[in-house]
């Protein structure tokens, strides 16, 4: 009984692990495994992902992405501005570091910042937060490195790199200001285009404390 209830913790806690297996078991019996399957598993690809990463992780436990992110919001003055500099955080930081991981590493971050706002940060929340996975997920087409799909895509196309920069930018450059119009939108008809902010080295000590 005690393994049944760990096989159904551990389900819970991984359901796309556990759905994304189930899902292969069934397309082996549209695929037939043989020795090609091997082949089919883009080693390259997998090795980089891994790389990057490991990267990542190391300077994310270092606090480097954490403290830059805190200088950053530090110098903001109104609710606008804070807005702005969260979502352009998870924008451009997806660029290097994946979206994943920028929306993992600034949306604690965030809910931190907003606080300061009091009841304004609140009703800013929800939309920040929803606009901050836009901005991850557009920024990081940019580069190959911003998400797997990306890196898979590059790696096949045998572009290189200045080629894939030059063709993804335009998009870029349109998504960021579609962005930049949606935040000062959301701010504007919240009414908090002027709010002062109210963030300082206490605000962020709790926030680290609870994120250890």
């Amino acid at each position: 009984m005690k393994n049944i209830n760990k096989a159904i913790a551990f389900a819970k806690k991984e359901t796309v692990l556990i759905v994304a297996m189930l899902l292969a078991v069934i397309s082996a019996f549209f695929v037939t495994p043989d020795k090609a399957y091997a082949s089919y598993v883009d080693f390259r690809t997998l090795g980089l992902l891994f790389s990057l990463m490991t990267v990542t992780e190391g300077c994310k436990g270092l606090g480097i992405f954490e403290r830059s992110a805190k200088f950053i919001i530090s110098k903001v003055n109104t609710a606008f501005q804070l807005s702005i500099v969260l979502v352009g955080l998870c924008f451009f930081s997806s660029m290097f570091i994946t979206n994943d991981v920028s929306l993992l590493t600034f949306v604690p971050l965030t809910l931190t910042a907003l606080s300061t706002l009091g009841e304004s940060g609140n009703k800013l929340l929800i939309p920040i937060v929803v606009l901050q996975t836009i901005a991850a997920n557009l920024g990081s087409m940019l580069t190959p490195i911003g998400n797997p799909q990306n890196l898979y895509l590059f790696g096949v196309s045998d572009m290189k790199l200045e080629n894939f920069l030059v063709l993804m930018l335009p998009f870029t450059i349109v998504a960021g200001a579609m962005l930049f119009l949606w935040t000062l939108a959301v701010c504007k008809k919240s009414g908090k285009l002027s709010v002062k902010t109210d963030i300082t080295a206490k605000n962020f000590d709790t926030y680290s404390t609870k994120d250890k």
